[in-house]
C-alpha cells in the first residue's frame, strides 16, 4: 500500500480519504440531530440541529417547556457558475458528528457541479444564552468555478422566532453612517424589502433570535426582509473564482428565550475568549475635543491653537484625552501635507498639542483621492472602476476636484497606504486617526487579483492599520461593519450630529440600536458632543445625558473658547468615560408611521395624495386658492433626485390636498409631516403653521429633523377640503420631503455604576411635556423602597416605591440617581459626573458604632463639589471632617449637603461625617 503525503495532501483530499474532520462517516438516516448539550449554569436551554433526508436543516430550542422550533426547513447552497447547489445535490455525500469545544456538531460533505460542498452545524451551550453556527465551507473539486454566494436559509415569517404576536426585525445598515431601524415584518407594504447587513435582531413577544455574519468571509453577509420572508445570504460582489485552498463562510445564531432581539446581538457578539473579554471591557475609551461640528472645513491653525489653549484651561488632562483636527487641513483629498492655513505644518501642531499635556489627533479618508493630489493621472491603474471608467464619488474644490477612490486590493495601493500610515505617526507626530469614507473602498465592477469587495476592503484595512502601528488608536467612519473588526479601536456607529434637536436623534438612536458593537467589538463612537445653541441648555444635558449613558467615546466638538461657561459645565460632566456601559431600554418597540397625517387624539386622518410639485420660489403657492392642476406629480416620501430633478438644489414647493370629516369636539390637531430636507416652511389653508430650519441669507439645515406642526382650531375645514402646502430649501445634496418615518430614539436607559446603584436616564422626546411613570422592575431594578437624586438639578428626590414618577418638560431630560433606601446614612448623589456613583466614589462605609459615614471622592477635577446624603429619620449631622475644607448643610428634605468650593489640583478627598441621635422632647 502506498504511504499518504499528509504534509504535501490539500485539506480537501485529506478529510474526504480520512474523515478526519468528523470522525467515522455514516450515511445520513431520515433525520439527524446533533447530541444533547448541558444545560447553562443559568437554567438556560439548548440549541439543537435535525436534518432530513434532503439536508434540509431546522433548528430547535429545547428549554423548560416542549422543544420550539426557530427555523424549519432551510435549505443551505451556493450559488456556483450559473446554478443554486444545494446540499440535497450533493453526489457521495457523508454525515458524521464532532465535539468542538463546549458544543456538538454534524458535519455533511459531498460533490456536486464540479466543488466539494462541507456543512457544519454547531450548537454550543453558553451560560447566558445557547448559540450556534452553520458554516459553508466549498472545495475545488476538478476546476475552479465561479461563485457568486452563499445561503443559509430563506424563511417564510411565521417559521422564525416562536411566541405570539407580531415580528420585530432590528435592521442593521450597510454601513456605519446608514440608519438602523425597527421593523414590524408583516406591516411591511407589499412588494418592498429591507436589507440588515451583518447583523439582524429578531423578536416576537418575549423571544428572540439574533444572527450575525463572520468578519473574514469573501461575501457580505446580509438578512433580506419583506412582508412574509426573510432569506439570510452572503453575497460575493463581484463573484470569482474559487480559491484553491476552499472558501467558507459562517452564520452565527444566538438565542435568548427571555429577551430582545438587541439583547440577543449583545450575548452573540460578546467575546467567547476571557483574554478578549478582559481586552475589550478595560479598553480606553478616547476623550478630547475634534474640530469639525463647528469649525468644519473652514478650521484654521489659529482656530486649533484657540480651542488647545482653552481644553488646558478647562478640562482635566487625566481624563481629557486628544485634540484631533479633522478636514479642511489638506492640500487635496489624497494629498494630506497641510495647506496655507495651517503655515507650520503638522508636526509643529502635534507637538504643540504634546507640549500642553495632550495626545494628537488626525482625520483621513484614506481610500479617497482627488485630482489636484495628483494620484489619479499617475496611477489610474489603482482608481476603483465600473462600466464608464474611474468612479467619480463627489466633485468638491475645497477637496482638489473629482474624488475617486483607491483599490485596497492592489498591491501598490496598499504599499502607499501603509506609507501614509507610518508618515502620519513616524514624521507627523499623531497617536490618534480618525479613517473616514471606508466605504469607497467597497465598490467598482472588479478589484486586483479578483478579489470580492470585502476582501479588499479587508486587505486596504491592513494596510492602513499596520503602517499606523498597534500603539495608535484608530476609529473608523463610514465604514461597512461586517468586515472591519480586527483592525480598527472604535467605530464611527451612526450618522453625524448637529447642534440642533433634530440633529441629536440620528445619533441617540444609533447609539441604542447599535449598543450590542460597545465593548464587543470595538469601542462605540456616538459621535462628537456638541452643546452649543440653537440647542436649548435642556436639549444639550439630553445629549449629554446620553453620549455619557453609553459609555462610547465622548469628543466635543463646539468651537470651545465662545461656549457660555453653563454649557462647559455641561461638558465636565462627562469626562471621564463610565467605566460600565448602560443600556438603553424599550428601544425595540414597532412604531406605526402615519405621516404624513392630521392627527387628533387617537385618530390620524391620512394626507395620502396625490401630491404636486414645483421647483421655484413664489409665495403665491402658499395661499389656499392657488390652482395647482398644472404641477407635476411627485412621490412622498422620495428624495426630489430621484423623482426626476437630479441636481436640483435650491426652492421646490409641495402641494396637496385632503378632506376631514366633521371635527371632534375640543381635541388639539397637530400635522406630521415627516422629514424635510433641508428648510421648510409648511402652511395649512393658506395659514402658516411651522418652520424648521432657516433659509438664506441665514441658512440653517435640518434635515433629520421630524416635522410635527400644531394646526390652529380655524385654520381646518373640518367636514370639507383642505389644502397643505410646504415650501422647501435644499442648500445642496439631496432634497424633498425624503421621510416620513418618527424614529424616536429610546426614553430610557438605565445604568448600574456601583452594585445595586443605579443611574436611570428619562427622554422627552416629544414637543409637548409629558407626565411619565416608570415601574423599575421593567429597568431590571428589584426591591420595594428607594432613595433618589436629580443628577442635573443636584438635588434629592422624594423616596420611591415600585415606579419613578416624573413630569418632564418638552425636549428635556431626567437624570436620576437610584439607591435602595437604607437604615444608615448614605451617600445618593454628587455633582462631579452625569453617571454616579462608578466615577468618583470609592470606599464608602456605614460604621454604626461611632455613627461616622466615610468615603473618598476620586477623579475630581478643579471645579466646586458637592456630595448629598440620605438621612434616615432619628439622626443629625453633627460634623465633617475631610483632607479639604468642607462645608455642611441640612436641607428641608432632611438629607445632607457638603460642599467643597475648592480643588485646584483635583486631588482625591477623604471625608466622614459624624451623626448623632436628636435628644428625646
Amino acid at each position: 500500500m502506498a504511504k499518504i503525503d499528509i504534509e504535501a495532501m490539500d485539506r480537501r483530499t485529506f478529510v474526504l480519504l480520512t474523515g478526519a474532520a468528523s470522525g467515522a462517516l455514516i450515511r445520513p438516516p431520515v433525520r439527524l440531530s446533533a447530541p444533547p448539550l448541558v444545560r447553562g449554569a443559568l437554567g438556560v436551554g439548548r440549541l439543537r440541529f435535525e436534518l432530513d433526508e434532503r439536508h434540509r436543516w431546522s433548528l430547535w430550542y429545547s428549554g423548560d417547556a416542549r422543544p420550539v422550533p426557530l427555523v424549519r426547513d432551510a435549505e443551505l447552497g451556493a450559488w456556483i457558475g450559473g446554478a443554486f447547489v444545494t446540499l440535497a445535490d450533493l453526489q457521495d455525500s457523508t454525515v458524521g458528528s464532532r465535539r468542538p469545544p463546549g458544543g456538538e456538531a454534524i458535519v455533511v460533505r459531498g460533490r456536486a457541479a464540479g466543488v466539494v460542498l462541507e456543512a457544519e452545524f454547531v450548537s454550543l451551550g453558553d451560560a447566558d444564552a445557547p448559540q450556534a453556527a452553520v458554516t459553508l465551507t466549498l472545495y475545488p473539486d476538478r476546476v475552479l468555478p465561479t461563485v457568486r454566494g452563499v445561503r443559509f436559509f430563506h424563511s417564510t415569517e411565521p417559521d422564525l422566532v416562536p411566541g405570539g404576536g407580531a415580528l420585530l426585525a432590528l435592521v442593521n445598515g450597510a454601513d456605519s453612517w446608514a440608519a438602523t431601524s425597527v421593523e414590524t415584518v408583516s406591516a411591511r407594504a407589499a412588494g418592498s424589502q429591507s436589507e440588515s447587513y451583518g447583523a439582524i435582531g429578531l423578536t416576537r413577544g418575549s423571544h428572540s433570535l439574533a444572527l450575525a455574519f463572520d468578519p473574514a468571509e469573501p461575501g457580505q453577509g446580509k438578512v433580506e426582509v419583506s412582508r412574509t420572508e426573510l432569506e439570510a445570504v452572503s453575497e460575493w460582489l463581484p463573484a470569482r473564482p474559487l480559491r484553491p485552498e476552499g472558501d467558507a463562510s459562517t452564520l452565527r445564531l444566538c438565542y435568548q428565550p427571555r429577551g430582545d432581539g438587541l439583547e440577543a446581538l449583545d450575548l452573540l457578539f460578546a467575546p467567547i475568549s476571557p483574554v478578549d473579554r478582559e481586552r475589550l471591557a478595560t479598553a480606553a475609551v478616547p476623550t478630547g475635543w475634534c474640530s469639525w461640528y463647528e469649525l468644519s472645513g473652514g478650521v484654521t491653525e489659529a482656530d486649533m491653537i484657540a480651542n488647545l489653549e482653552f481644553c488646558a484651561a478647562h478640562f482635566d488632562r487625566r481624563f481629557f484625552g486628544y485634540v484631533q483636527l479633522d478636514d479642511g487641513y489638506q492640500r487635496a483629498t489624497g494629498d494630506w501635507q497641510t495647506n496655507d492655513k495651517f503655515p507650520h505644518g503638522h508636526r509643529w501642531l502635534s507637538d504643540q498639542i504634546h507640549g500642553r499635556g495632550f495626545k494628537a489627533g488626525l482625520w483621513l479618508a484614506p481610500f479617497a483621492v482627488a485630482e489636484r493630489s495628483g494620484v489619479p493621472a499617475q496611477h489610474p491603474d489603482w482608481l476603483l472602476k465600473n462600466a464608464d471608467g474611474a468612479i467619480v464619488w463627489d466633485t468638491r474644490d475645497d477637496w482638489g476636484g473629482k474624488v475617486h477612490s483607491l483599490d485596497g486590493a492592489h498591491p501598490e495601493v496598499r504599499q502607499w497606504l501603509y506609507d501614509l500610515g507610518r508618515r502620519v505617526v513616524r514624521d507627523w507626530g499623531y497617536d490618534y486617526v480618525k479613517i473616514d469614507f471606508l466605504l469607497w473602498a467597497t465598490a467598482g465592477a472588479a478589484h486586483y487579483g479578483g478579489l470580492t469587495h470585502a476582501e479588499a476592503y479587508r486587505k486596504g484595512l491592513a494596510a492602513i492599520r499596520d503602517g499606523l502601528g498597534p500603539e495608535v488608536f484608530v476609529v473608523g467612519c463610514g465604514a461597512p461593519l461586517q468586515h472591519a473588526p480586527g483592525f480598527l479601536n472604535g467605530m464611527r456607529i451612526g450618522g453625524d450630529v448637529d447642534a440642533s434637536w433634530g440633529g441629536i436623534q440620528g445619533p441617540a438612536r444609533a447609539a441604542a440600536l447599535r449598543s450590542f458593537y460597545h465593548r464587543t467589538v470595538w469601542v462605540n463612537d456616538p459621535d462628537c458632543l456638541v452643546v452649543r445653541p440653537p440647542l436649548t441648555e435642556r436639549e444639550a444635558q439630553v445629549w449629554a445625558s446620553v453620549v455619557a449613558v453609553t459609555g462610547g467615546a465622548t469628543l466635543f466638538s463646539d468651537n470651545l473658547p465662545k461656549l457660555p461657561p453653563e454649557r462647559v459645565a455641561i461638558l465636565q460632566r462627562t469626562i471621564p468615560v463610565s467605566p460600565v456601559a448602560g443600556r438603553p431600554v424599550g428601544a425595540i418597540a414597532p412604531e406605526q408611521a402615519v405621516a404624513p397625517a392630521l392627527v387628533s387624539g387617537a385618530d390620524a386622518f391620512p394626507i395620502g395624495g396625490p401630491w404636486r410639485f414645483r421647483t421655484g420660489d413664489d409665495a403665491r403657492y402658499g395661499a389656499r386658492e392657488y390652482d395647482e392642476e398644472a404641477w407635476e406629480t411627485i412621490a412622498v416620501p422620495e428624495r426630489w433626485e430621484r423623482a426626476g430633478h437630479p441636481g436640483y438644489d435650491g426652492f421646490a414647493w409641495y402641494r396637496c390636498r385632503f378632506s376631514l370629516p366633521v371635527a371632534p369636539a375640543g381635541r388639539t390637531a397637530y400635522l406630521e409631516l415627516g422629514k424635510v430636507d433641508d428648510v421648510d416652511e409648511t402652511f395649512v389653508n393658506g395659514v402658516k403653521v411651522g418652520q424648521t430650519g432657516a433659509f438664506p441669507p441665514a441658512y440653517h439645515s435640518e434635515w433629520r429633523a421630524f416635522r410635527r406642526y400644531r394646526v390652529p382650531a380655524d385654520a381646518l375645514n373640518w367636514g370639507g377640503d383642505n389644502v397643505l402646502a410646504v415650501r422647501v430649501y435644499d442648500g445642496g445634496g439631496d432634497g424633498g420631503l425624503w421621510s416620513v418615518r418618527r424614529e424616536r430614539p429610546p426614553r430610557s436607559w438605565i445604568i448600574e455604576g456601583l452594585p445595586r446603584w443605579w443611574t436611570v436616564v428619562l427622554v422627552n422626546w416629544e414637543d409637548e411635556a409629558q407626565d411619565v411613570a416608570v415601574a423599575l422592575a421593567e429597568l431590571g431594578i428589584g426591591g420595594s423602597r428607594f432613595a433618589a437624586y436629580d443628577v442635573w438639578q443636584n438635588t434629592p428626590l422624594p423616596d420611591l416605591g415600585d415606579e419613578l414618577i416624573a413630569r418632564l418638560e418638552p425636549h428635556s431630560v431626567l437624570v436620576a440617581a437610584v439607591r435602595p433606601a437604607a437604615a444608615h446614612p448614605q451617600l445618593i448623589g454628587t455633582t462631579r459626573h452625569v453617571v454616579q456613583g462608578v466615577v468618583d466614589v470609592a470606599e464608602e462605609s456605614w460604621d454604626q458604632g461611632s455613627r461616622r459615614l466615610r468615603a473618598r471622592s476620586t477623579n475630581l477635577d478643579a471645579r466646586p463639589y458637592a456630595v448629598t446624603v440620605a438621612v434616615p429619620r432619628g439622626l443629625r449631622a453633627s460634623a465633617c471632617k475631610a483632607d479639604l475644607p468642607c462645608t455642611m448643610k441640612s436641607l428641608p428634605s432632611g438629607h445632607v449637603r457638603v460642599e467643597w468650593k475648592e480643588n485646584a489640583e483635583g486631588r482625591d478627598i477623604r471625608w466622614e461625617i459624624t451623626f448623632r441621635r436628636p435628644p428625646a422632647r
